[in-house]
């Protein structure tokens, strides 16, 4: 199949789950507690949306250098699509519940399940390029996998501690440097 059809499904997919997450926004009571909560709703949107553009952004890049693509890596790419699905459901859960640690285990098992699907499928571009990638990208979703699984059993610790993860692994993209994220594949 031509990669561009297969970046088309995924564009699309992607900008269905961004519209839903930004529809269940609900503006708060004007009070005090109304806008505290509204303002925690918020974080967690900013959260998701920015973990869905990190995603959205790697898989472009990733791709970069793919001519076709084949059944396997189709497969890989709707595993992706599909626990990305999740995110708006999950934002929800942790929006609705942010003092239960069922909805941090929930957000966890989510977003760490798209990083596992986003490394698969990155393993198939790299084989489908023929380029010899660095290691970097395999470090930085090897350490966001592990900092979502462990998010889980801290969350029975404390919700701060899988809350602090969260914010952690999408805030560690922007402030790495540009030169570790855009290292050209073929040095």
């Amino acid at each position: 199949m031509k990669k561009e059809r297969f970046e088309a499904i995924t564009d699309a997919v992607m900008a269905i789950i961004i519209t839903i997450m930004a529809l269940e926004i609900e503006l708060p009571n004007f009070n005090e507690e109304g806008i505290n909560e509204f303002m925690v709703q918020i974080i967690i949107y900013i959260i998701s949306y920015a973990f869905i553009a990190i995603l959205w952004i790697n898989h472009h890049n990733i791709f970069k250098y793919v001519k076709m693509v084949d059944h396997t890596t189709l497969w890989c790419n709707f595993l992706l699509l599909f626990s990305t699905s999740l995110i708006p459901l999950a934002t929800r859960t942790i929006d609705k519940e942010f003092f239960n640690n069922q909805s941090h285990i929930l957000f966890a098992l989510v977003l760490g399940s798209a990083t596992v699907f986003y490394f698969l499928l990155d393993e198939r571009a790299t084989k489908l390029s023929g380029i010899k990638r660095t290691t970097n990208t395999r470090k930085l979703n090897s350490i966001a996998t592990a900092l979502f699984a462990l998010a889980i059993p801290l969350s029975y610790v404390s919700i701060y501690i899988s809350a602090a993860i969260f914010v952690l692994v999408p805030t560690a993209y922007f402030l790495l440097p540009r030169k570790i994220l855009n290292k050209n594949p073929t040095d």
